[in-house]
């Protein structure tokens, strides 16, 4: 059973659930994992559809959510890593990975398009 896990620094109950899963894989010799961030669900064609009048701005506040998140996913990361030597957690933060996509999707949309048809 692991044990070192009680140095953690896991402040409410989310974050506890987090660690008891996280956990139970390791205890069932999971040694590698890789944790993906939240993206930017407040650019998502619902979010932006319900909560902006011009349908086309990102709602900010639900993207600050989603980085609160993000940042404390990536901390309990490395926690892990630190307390156990023979696992190896790797953090992705795929917010930025689309961002260009979002930002400029007209420069994508042959690609898109192109990728459907076919």
């Amino acid at each position: 059973m692991l044990k070192k896990t009680e140095k953690l620094k896991v402040p409410n109950l989310k974050d506890r659930l987090f660690v008891f899963v996280i956990q139970t894989l390791y205890n069932y010799r999971a040694r590698k994992m890789v944790l993906f961030g939240i993206g930017q669900i407040g650019c998502s064609p619902n979010e932006l559809a319900q909560n902006n009048l011009d349908g086309r701005t990102c709602v900010e506040r639900i993207n600050a959510a989603n980085q609160i998140f993000n940042n404390k996913l990536k901390s309990l990361t490395a926690q892990f890593n630190n307390l156990l030597p023979d696992e190896r957690v790797i953090y992705i933060n795929d917010c930025g990975i689309f961002q260009d996509i979002i930002s400029n999707p007209s420069a994508y949309s042959n690609y898109f398009s192109n990728q459907i048809i076919s």
